[in-house]
């Protein structure tokens, strides 16, 4: 008798560590994402803001954390976001005479972004990050799918992440080996990804185009902002845009300046950046 409850004792601990294995491993897997688009970010602690004498809503510096994240290495582009209207059918949006393929897509609202967002995630079969309905957009912290960057984490990344070398464009002290802006541009979006990247490798993430983030802006934020991952006031009006654009002079594309305008807003120089959450 004692033979067979032994013999049960030990079938029954194999059993249970054989789901506990799968339990960890099924726990730690983690969907693959795209390598020659996305550039892994390892979260760190950077000084947000500027304590230089300009606009209020950009000061003071301060302290914050931001965790591990996916960033793509472009903007979204127009053969990216044509699929999407395509598939969804919706009308495609006007690149008004800018030419389309790989230059950034343009006249895309905040709304649209975040419905991109979720239209990708679908695709591959990733949780959506957002749920959009009538009373407007709520995030799903637990999703695992694309997202638009918060405001800290698109200027940590524009920093060059724990790389920075602390320039206050980004990956240079000369702007015309990064970004178009007013100087170079001709005076439109060009092809992503054609000057020096920055330190994370990141293309084009001052100039070319604004990039719409997720926060609500405010302009006294920074004043009350936690230090551990923030993610924007709770409510507002305007949503939060980085980067400057191809019209900008220089001082607009210094990487803690700051935009915003109604996530309904459309403009031939605005578009976006997407990433994903590190499990």
């Amino acid at each position: 008798m004692k033979k067979y409850f032994v013999s049960a004792c030990i079938v029954l601990w194999l059993v249970i560590s054989a789901h506990a294995q799968k339990a960890k491993t099924a726990f730690t897997k983690r969907a693959s994402i795209d390598t020659s688009k996305f550039v892994f970010v390892e979260g760190g602690i950077f000084k947000m803001g500027t304590n230089e004498p300009v606009v209020a809503c950009e000061s003071p510096a301060h302290d914050v954390t931001v965790k591990s994240f996916y960033i793509g290495k472009t903007e979204v582009t127009f053969d990216d976001y044509d699929k999407y209207c395509l598939d969804t059918k919706r009308d495609t949006v006007t690149a008004r005479g800018m030419g389309r393929g790989k230059r950034p897509a343009i006249t895309v609202s905040w709304n649209d972004a975040v419905a991109y967002c979720n239209w990708l995630s679908g695709k591959e079969k990733l949780s959506k990050c957002y749920t959009i309905d009538s009373t407007g957009v709520k995030y799903l912290d637990t999703a695992k799918g694309y997202r638009l960057l918060t405001e800290a984490e698109w200027e940590f990344a524009a920093r060059g992440g724990n790389k920075s070398k602390g320039t206050q464009y980004a990956g240079s002290t000369d702007l015309n080996e990064t970004s178009w802006y007013k100087v170079n541009s001709n005076g439109g979006t060009m092809t992503v990804a054609q000057l020096k990247p920055n330190e994370l490798g990141l293309y084009d993430i001052t100039g070319n185009v604004w990039e719409w983030v997720w926060d609500f802006y405010s302009d006294s934020y920074y004043k009350v902002s936690p230090t551990d991952n923030p993610k924007g006031p709770e409510t507002g009006a305007y949503r939060v845009m980085r980067g400057g654009a191809f019209y900008n002079f220089a001082n607009y594309t210094r990487v803690f300046k700051r935009q915003n305008s109604y996530p309904n807003f459309m403009q031939n120089s605005v578009g976006f950046r997407i990433a994903r959450t590190y499990y």
